[in-house]
């Protein structure tokens, strides 16, 4: 097993969640495994969810290739920023958007968790 992957890193592959195309949980798996499921989520939801949630919203998204890495990185470090100066109303609204982000993309977390428990592509029973 190699160095474990940057925080950097991490965001960018969870960014594909967010992207107008079918989502290879398995290629992310690969990089999250290298840290703790409460980690990822946190990351997740914290950090790359409310710099990237908007494309996964728009009716005609706008990045269905990926996110440029290096601004993904930015915008996380500003957003990050700018969350830790935050203001009464600002935390309010915070935790409001923390709140509709868990719920709506829980789905595409409670996949990725599957892959990251077991190592494999989960078996769903839709019955």
């Amino acid at each position: 097993m190699g160095d474990r992957p940057s925080d950097k890193q991490l965001c960018e592959a969870l960014s594909e969640l967010f992207v107008d195309r079918p989502v290879n949980y398995q290629a992310i798996a690969n990089v999250a495994k290298h840290f703790s499921s409460h980690y990822v989520e946190r990351a997740l939801f914290e950090w790359v969810a409310p710099v990237c949630y908007s494309n996964a919203l728009a009716p005609i998204p706008s990045i269905w290739t990926g996110f440029e890495p290096d601004q993904l990185w930015r915008d996380i470090v500003a957003h990050r920023q700018a969350r830790a100066g935050a203001g009464l109303f600002r935390r309010v609204r915070w935790h409001a958007q923390q709140r509709f982000l868990r719920y709506y993309f829980a789905k595409e977390w409670r996949e990725l968790s599957q892959y990251l428990s077991s190592g494999n592509p989960p078996i769903f029973n839709d019955r």
